[in-house]
């Protein structure tokens, strides 16, 4: 079997499932399309060992990297259920070269000032999904760059509420909200290989949710990214006695309602926020986190090194649909040796008896004045009463 997806389509799923092979046990949802085009861009411009690293994670070549990831972006926008975005702020005084800023698409370079512009940006592109920019930005921070991306849709046969309360498996005994539907057989139920059960709900235009039920959720994906692949066996036919997870097919006696196809689940909504350096090697970002080395030569003459990748991401399904949004997004410093300049330094030293005076600035009035013959052997700071009243208190040393 042969895969029939695009180079980048097919290199953004695979990243997206070594990415959930590193899932735990809790719930997590993670954006590897709004991963993967980030990841592509970093690696066009990056250099050296950081390049190599960056190109075998987004599976493209280096050269060819930052165009695919742009491209990615724009084939979801001609989608009317998703929008994708791309923004680069750079600090004053750092140069971007000429050919990379021609590069981007219009207006998506700008300068990078004061942090809370990047939470409306981020506002902005999720339609108040996402609240928050997923790295700090910070005096150091020469350079950000981030994707956004949204996708909504409303389902074909919208779900009633239920009280959900399954009567067998892990989840027995459990009582709470649960999203239920009956429906004619419509293809959407499917078998992949021998051990995992797809269902595909469908929405109103061109985003559908598949729900994949394996012997864990980790194989289940793996096995739901193998059929998009065309690398497992999809099997739609299921006679009477098919079993599989969640699944059973049979003949039942009913009032003349006709074949029909009844699915029942629970409603989700799952929030996550990802330190990508935490799996440095997955991403390919192990060099490029090095602040002693210049890897990005492509955007700038001065040395460059990633110092913080970061993801915001959300997924919501309920009865009448789905939504989902994610801002993935790097900070970039300037890094290596700080060059020597010709400085003028002032230096006093005093070692010997000195006077003082301690004068009244506004009218010159000398309030003390003494001298010092011989430094003190020690020095044992006095305890003193805080004052209960001032005027005009000091500063807060």
């Amino acid at each position: 079997m042969g895969s029939s997806l695009v180079p980048h389509v097919r290199a953004s799923n695979a990243l997206t499932g070594r990415w959930c092979a590193t899932f735990g046990g809790e719930d997590a949802v993670v954006s590897g399309a709004g991963l993967w085009p980030l990841l592509a861009v970093l690696a066009g411009a990056a250099s050296g060992r950081a390049r190599d690293e960056l190109a075998a994670a987004v599976g493209i070549a280096a050269d060819q990297a930052h165009a695919a990831g742009l491209e990615l972006l724009k084939s979801l926008d001609t989608s009317r259920e998703v929008s994708t975005a791309i923004g680069a702020w750079v600090r004053p005084g750092l140069t971007l070269r000429e050919e990379w800023v021609r590069s981007m698409p219009a207006g998506t370079v700008g300068e990078l000032g004061d942090p809370a512009a990047l939470d409306a940006w981020a506002r902005e592109q999720t339609r108040g999904l996402i609240k928050k920019f997923p790295v700090p930005i910070t005096s150091d921070t020469a350079l950000a760059l981030a994707t956004a991306l949204t996708a909504r849709t409303r389902w074909v046969t919208p779900f009633d509420e239920m009280l959900y309360t399954p009567e067998t498996g892990p989840w027995q005994g459990h009582r709470g909200t649960g999203l239920y539907r009956t429906s004619h057989p419509d293809g959407s139920v499917s078998v992949l290989g021998d051990d995992v059960t797809r269902v595909i709900v469908s929405g109103r235009g061109e985003l559908d949710v598949h729900l994949l039920i394996g012997a864990d959720p980790r194989h289940g994906i793996a096995t739901g990214l193998a059929a998009l692949d065309g690398t497992v066996a999809v099997r739609t036919e299921l006679p009477v006695g098919t079993a599989a997870p969640c699944l059973s097919v049979s003949r039942r006696e009913t009032y003349g309602g006709g074949d029909c196809l009844v699915l029942k689940l629970p409603p989700f909504e799952i929030d996550n926020k990802h330190d990508l350096t935490g799996h440095a090697a997955l991403f390919g970002l192990h060099t490029a986190l090095n602040n002693s080395g210049s890897h990005f030569a492509g955007l700038a003459a001065d040395p460059l090194a990633l110092n913080a990748a970061g993801q915001s991401v959300m997924a919501r399904f309920d009865a009448t649909g789905f939504e989902a949004a994610a801002v993935t997004a790097a900070a970039i410093n300037l890094t290596g040796v700080p060059q020597k300049t010709w400085s003028t330094i002032t230096a006093v030293d005093i070692e010997r008896p000195f006077g003082f005076l301690a004068v009244d600035r506004p009218t010159g009035l000398v309030l003390v004045a003494g001298q010092v013959t011989k430094p003190p052997v020690e020095w044992i700071r006095p305890v003193r009463d805080e004052p209960t009243t001032a005027r005009n208190p000091g500063p807060p040393w």
